[in-house]
């Protein structure tokens, strides 16, 4: 089979494509065959071998993917064969393959009236998403610093946000300002006197949520001691906050599906490119020319 990935860690490089194995399911595992997946900036971290993520090479680049179910390992319940389902990448697995292994305790159905690219993208930008807004408990009418507004997990926290009623102040680049206002949120420009530009229009938020990390971060930290980044954990706990804590279960997956299906929240695609332009969608996430998500689709 097909997969787009690498043998070795490194740069953009060591990542092409390449002929694997199907794999075969264990235990608690589904193996589907692809149909859609989409582009996260730790599959960078993969690749660099920088996060805490098995690997098994080859490795195939995507944690999350919607496809046909072709078998099920032992013990597994809940899944059908032929069923089209979203999940999470079985450890030392990814998903810019023709076919892969999911964890079926995070593996759901992909409800009727739901596209499969925007199953696709459920598992880690919207997953994380939701339960960092979980984490951070807010309620209807208190205002969310989202910075780094424009991207995937950006736009997903956005969209979320707003369904939920809580006034979202997103912070991106200039280009991505009607894309911010789109999914209900009130934009404002990244750069230098961001932190200022936040206050003009939001005296006392509640919390923020940082996708940059790095000085950025260190500028964010000003605003709200409710604090968390999924950029770097390290520096935002230095600064008294904390990463998201992540659930990655069916249970999670079920609920975002429906709200999406039921148009309380929406997933924002910025490109879809064939397997054969997967290094292009990587490099549009990992140079920050990415505008909301990058799916690949097989």
């Amino acid at each position: 089979m097909r997969i787009f990935g690498f043998t070795t860690h490194g740069g953009p490089e060591v990542a092409s494509l390449l002929h694997a194995s199907k794999p075969t399911p264990g235990p608690g595992q589904v193996l589907i065959e692809v149909l859609a997946s989409s582009v996260n900036p730790g599959d960078i971290k993969t690749r660099e071998g920088t996060n805490e993520f098995e690997v098994i090479f080859p490795m195939a680049f995507g944690r999350e993917a919607a496809g046909r179910v072709i078998a099920l390992g032992h013990g597994v319940e809940g899944i059908e064969i032929d069923e089209l389902v979203f999940g999470s990448a079985a450890s030392g697995y990814g998903c810019f393959a023709d076919y892969t292994l999911l964890d079926a305790a995070a593996t759901a159905a992909v409800p009727e009236g739901l596209p499969l690219f925007q199953a696709a993208c459920i598992p880690v930008a919207y997953g994380t998403a939701y339960d960092a807004l979980d984490q951070l408990g807010l309620h209807a009418g208190q205002s969310l610093v989202v910075v780094g507004a424009g991207g995937g997990v950006g736009t997903a926290i956005t969209a979320l946000a707003v369904a939920r009623g809580i006034d979202v102040i997103g912070v991106a680049s200039a280009g991505k300002r009607e894309l911010i206002s789109s999914l209900g949120g009130r934009p404002v420009a990244s750069g230098d006197g961001w932190v200022e530009r936040v206050l003009d229009i939001a005296e006392h938020p509640a919390a923020v949520f940082d996708v940059v990390g790095g000085t950025v971060l260190q500028e964010a930290s000003s605003l709200s001691d409710a604090l968390i980044s999924v950029a770097d954990r390290s520096l935002v706990v230095e600064l008294g906050g904390t990463g998201v804590e992540r659930r990655r279960d069916r249970e999670t997956y079920v609920k975002l599906a429906q709200l999406l299906t039921d148009g309380r929240a929406q997933v924002t695609i910025g490109e879809v490119l064939p397997l054969e332009r997967a290094a292009e969608a990587v490099s549009l996430v990992e140079q920050g020319h990415a505008t909301a998500k990058v799916v690949v689709r097989l």
